[in-house]
């Protein structure tokens, strides 16, 4: 999480929060109003919701605070997250039908859901969103009149920054789903559906 004096940045895995946070840094830096969460030791934190900061720290507040989150459309959001597990160690990969139903292995071995990801957020209001597949431009309407100028600059970084724990894999989606089984895979999942189309106006239909 990024908390600054009008604005909180939740880290929503799997969706450029790190290149996003490379950019506010860039954007930011010589402030003190802004501050961030450790990552490493303090993964916990950096990945926490709004609603479970507030209620592990009675010290933040975020109301009157614009609050941010990364967002991704659910069928590369699934195989970005079934990717990144099986290139760190156990290396555990998840079969086929598992995908298909947005689900994936965790690192500890049990298994988690899309939905459940996606649900997270729900418990609090975001009020606005950073697409991966537009991340420069998203970055400029959201941070521009919060950060100011650096902004935009920041913005051209963000094309050039790489996930460091990226596994490069076939991205299209055809090569990994039927039309049907995309369809099941939204199907499986309503609580991502009903916030894609709220972020995008509609679903990936192939």
């Amino acid at each position: 999480m990024i908390v600054g004096r009008e604005f909180v940045w939740t880290h929503f895995p799997k969706t450029g929060g790190h290149a996003v946070e490379a950019a506010i840094r860039d954007a930011a830096r010589g402030r003190e109003d802004v501050v961030f969460d450790r990552r490493g030791a303090d993964d916990h934190r950096w990945h926490q919701s709004v609603t479970e900061r507030a209620e592990a720290e009675r010290s933040f507040d975020p109301a009157g605070k614009v609050v941010f989150s990364g967002f991704r459309r659910l069928p590369w959001w699934i195989l970005s997250r079934v990717h990144y597990e099986a290139s760190r160690p156990p290396h555990r990969v998840a079969t086929r039908d598992m995908i298909c139903r947005g689900e994936f292995y965790e690192r500890d071995g049990s298994v988690g859901r899309a939905d459940a990801v996606v649900g997270r957020l729900d418990t609090h209001r975001i009020d606005g969103w950073v697409r991966l597949e537009h991340l420069a431009e998203d970055f400029v309407d959201r941070f521009e009149g919060l950060l100011g100028p650096r902004v935009r600059t920041a913005a051209h970084k963000l094309k050039k920054i790489v996930n460091p724990t990226t596994l490069d894999y076939v991205k299209e989606l055809s090569f990994h789903f039927t039309p049907a089984e995309l369809a099941g895979l939204y199907a499986a999942n309503p609580q991502w559906a009903a916030r894609e189309r709220e972020v995008y106006g509609d679903l990936i239909v192939l």
